[in-house]
């Protein structure tokens, strides 16, 4: 259970509030097929984002920075330079935080629920909706710039570390903008994707878990 939550606050993932002129897409069929088809065109992911904590606790949120790389498959990097330089990397079924040159290390892949949760960290992180599974429920809205799409568990052991997942898609070009991860109605962090370069990235050096 600890390692659970240590992971959902080390990434920091919260859920999405989406605008008021967002509308319900009605043809769910067609968009799943087009979110599926953008996904499976992604081999890889390099983008700038800015990470933004909001907690109940603090009047301020907290602002990171940092690049966040994605490679096929199973591998996420995400390098944090400001406030402070650390790095969280999932390779397969390893997660690694390196912080002040200490490491620590944790296997995914003994713990089912550690396991369900890094998919679905990876899912949403590329918009691969397509991978999720029918623990979940899905809402799909759209404006005339964006799409989002709601991810709620149903699963009660997943609720109880992760309220709601969303994630705000560009129509155009079906590219993650913004994700947002709530582990309550509280307490929620956005990550805003910038400069994303695709199918870019060659090895695996960025992923590497020693």
């Amino acid at each position: 259970m600890y390692k659970i939550t240590a992971l959902l606050y080390t990434l920091s993932l919260s859920f999405v509030i989406f605008s008021q002129e967002m509308q319900p897409i009605t043809n769910t069929v067609d968009f799943e097929k087009n979110l599926k088809d953008a996904a499976e065109k992604i081999q890889s992911v390099e983008s700038n984002f800015r990470q933004e904590k909001f907690m109940k606790v603090f009047s301020e949120k907290m602002v990171s920075t940092g690049m966040f790389c994605y490679r096929k498959p199973n591998k996420i990097s995400l390098q944090y330079d400001k406030p402070m330089q650390y790095t969280v990397t999932i390779n397969d079924d390893k997660l690694q935080t390196v912080t002040g040159g200490k490491k620590t290390t944790v296997n995914l892949g003994s713990n089912k629920m550690m396991a369900q949760m890094r998919g679905l960290i990876e899912a949403s992180m590329i918009g691969n909706i397509s991978a999720l599974g029918k623990e979940y429920d899905l809402q799909y809205f759209q404006s005339d710039s964006e799409y989002f799409v709601r991810i709620s568990p149903t699963s009660k052991a997943v609720k109880a570390y992760i309220k709601e997942i969303g994630i705000t898609f560009d129509r155009r070009t079906m590219e993650v903008r913004r994700l947002r991860m709530a582990e309550n109605n509280d307490d929620y962090t956005d990550y805003i994707f910038i400069n994303s370069q695709y199918n870019t990235l060659q090895s695996d050096e960025k992923f590497t878990v020693r």
